[in-house]
């Protein structure tokens, strides 16, 4: 969660980043680690649509969206560490997160995000606030 609620917590997977890859390393030589954030679908009423927030959601703040694939899975622990610690917050307006919206598409792209057919699959979910739900979407005419 890149939400701006989230902040302080982003400064802390930063902190705890090599600690993660490092804990996984050492439980199999067979791994891959990618790293993906969401904030909210990128329109009204979820995230502030008027020009200035569109472009400067919050001071510091990189635009909304609702999932970023910023790292596909690989075995390279320390690209990992290093795309966490310059990672960055973005903001939204609503209290309810796109979490399952990016839980959804980093289980369904099975090729941009890299999961190996045999692999056991594990995503680590960090927010600070539930998720939109299952017709959320149907205010903006949103239905598929």
């Amino acid at each position: 969660d890149h939400s701006f609620s989230m902040r302080d917590d982003l400064e802390n997977m930063r902190r705890f980043a090599s600690d993660i890859s490092n804990a996984i390393v050492g439980l199999t030589s067979n791994y891959r680690l990618g790293y993906g954030s969401f904030v909210d679908k990128p329109m009204m009423p979820f995230v502030l649509t008027d020009a200035e927030k569109v472009l400067f959601p919050c001071m510091g703040c990189k635009l909304p969206y609702a999932f970023l694939n910023s790292l596909p899975l690989s075995d390279n622990a320390a690209n990992f560490n290093a795309t966490i610690n310059a990672d960055t917050i973005s903001g939204n307006f609503d209290t309810p997160e796109g979490t399952l919206d990016a839980m959804v598409q980093a289980a369904v792209c099975k090729t941009q995000i890299g999961w190996r057919s045999n692999a056991r699959r594990v995503l680590l979910v960090a927010t600070d606030a539930r998720s939109h739900v299952a017709g959320d979407g149907k205010v903006l005419g949103i239905i598929r």
